[in-house]
């Protein structure tokens, strides 16, 4: 039985969801690079179009222009979240929600500011599925698993180019350029991937409930047919589902 090919040699389905922070800020980064126009009903009815002016993963947050209708504006700052859609030049559809509308100021220009979207799907426009998705998705890992420090950690993201995040306990030392050999990480269904992890960066963190702990960026060594388990993870192909 031959191996299933790579993800980027395979045909791209027409529904993506993506959960992954690493590729929601490349996507939102190309929507504004391209000056894509993006829209939304505020409550329901009114039509607000803007376009991404700034996207910041440091601080988790993107930013958009004001529309021409002053009113509108207002009502988009008052909305608790709004559910934008937009269009690139090569005709994907992309449907996310975004939330804590702010007002600031990008030099001279007054725009409104959202956190980041916990996930984005790409759609057919013919078709918008509401998938219901449990967005804290991290894939228990055992670092170091055949070096000399094997240590429990958790992967919270990855793309579809092999890089990714792990987090681990403030007290465990890690430095960038470090090699973690045959970490292995485990899917829900039980299956687990071993591979080898070159850390780009380590920061301290603080977790959703209130823990320090650290995060470290890392690489994928080698890349296998393996790893796009890993990616289909946090990649999930709505049209097989």
């Amino acid at each position: 039985m031959s191996n299933p090919a790579p993800a980027e040699n395979k045909k791209r389905p027409e529904n993506l969801l993506f959960r992954s922070r690493l590729e929601i800020c490349h996507i939102l980064q190309t929507l504004a690079h391209e000056q894509s126009p993006i829209s939304a009903e505020i409550m329901g009815v009114h039509p607000f179009s803007s376009r991404i002016l700034q996207v910041d993963p440091g601080t988790d947050h993107f930013a958009i222009a004001y529309c021409t209708h002053k009113q509108l504006n207002t009502m988009v700052l008052k909305s608790p979240s709004v559910e934008f859609m937009a269009t690139n030049p090569h005709g994907l559809h992309y449907t996310f929600e975004a939330g804590a509308p702010e007002e600031i100021q990008l030099g001279d220009v007054p725009a409104i500011q959202f956190v980041l979207p916990k996930t984005v799907l790409l759609h057919n426009q013919r078709e918008h599925p509401r998938i219901p998705v449990h967005t804290e998705a991290s894939l228990r890992c055992i670092a170091d698993a055949a070096g000399f420090i094997p240590f429990e950690s958790h992967v919270t993201d990855i793309s579809h180019d092999g890089l990714g995040c792990l987090s681990y306990e403030s007290d465990i030392n890690l430095e960038s350029g470090m090699i973690l050999k045959g970490s292995r990480i485990i899917l829900p269904n039980g299956d687990a991937v071993d591979a080898d992890l070159e850390l780009r960066f380590v920061a301290a963190t603080i977790l959703p409930n209130g823990t320090k702990a650290n995060c470290a960026g890392f690489r994928f060594v080698q890349k296998s047919d393996e790893l796009y388990k890993l990616i289909d993870f946090y990649i999930r192909d709505l049209d097989n589902k």
